[in-house]
């Protein structure tokens, strides 16, 4: 899993620099339609179980998408964008040792989560759960005085999500995954930021972890 996250983070990354200096240039190209974020270029208009995962997704519907780029949000549950958003549906804190975290040495805490992709979404750039949140959070302790401590991603033991993770998402569907980072202590809270690689902060909330 680790290595298909590194060639995964790899890609998007280089897919976002691409957009970001197309913006610049003002060119236009079809592998950059969408690419680095929920803002990503659209028409502007108006599962399986798991451990943890629901046995039924909410139907979609347009209040789960905002009508253009600009307004691009997350309060906390749902990060709301025009081509796609995510809604996170369960947390929580897995020891060493127990379901989902067997082989690891560090606790973690696992984000449980739908990825929904606009019926608008010309679909130009196929996306999965793990590029919409790869590409959108990170999470943050701030147990460090001098510097801020970003989590590392961690290894989540569950075959589902994990396929889930790299199904590409039609227009219109919905599919659940899950994604964990590795923590660095059991008593500060868990910041995720939502935002994009080019520094726009969408919103911020925090997680327990005792």
């Amino acid at each position: 899993m680790n290595k298909k996250l590194s060639v995964l983070l790899l890609g998007a990354s280089l897919l976002t620099l691409a957009a970001c200096s197309n913006q610049k240039e003002k060119k236009t190209s079809e592998s950059t339609k969408a690419s680095s974020t929920v803002v990503t270029k659209t028409k502007e208009s108006t599962t399986t179980s798991t451990t943890t995962q629901k046995a039924e997704q909410a139907p979609q519907n347009q209040s789960d998408f905002v009508a253009t780029a600009a307004e691009a949000n997350f309060d906390g549950k749902m990060l709301r964008g025009n081509s796609y958003s995510v809604r996170i549906t369960e947390h929580k804190v897995i020891q060493p040792g127990e379901a989902g975290n067997e082989d690891g040495d560090q606790p973690l805490i696992a984000f449980y989560f739908d990825t929904l992709v606009n019926s608008t979404y010309d679909n130009s750039a196929p996306l999965t759960p793990s590029i919409a949140w790869t590409l959108n959070f990170h999470a943050v302790q701030d147990n460090d005085p001098n510097k801020v401590n970003e989590l590392q991603f961690g290894v989540l033991n569950d075959a589902t999500a994990e396929t889930n993770s790299y199904a590409e998402i039609k227009p219109g569907g919905t599919v659940s995954s899950a994604v964990a980072y590795q923590l660095t202590d059991t008593t500060t809270p868990v910041k995720l930021i939502a935002g994009d690689l080019t520094g726009t902060q969408f919103g911020t909330a925090e997680f327990a972890v005792k």
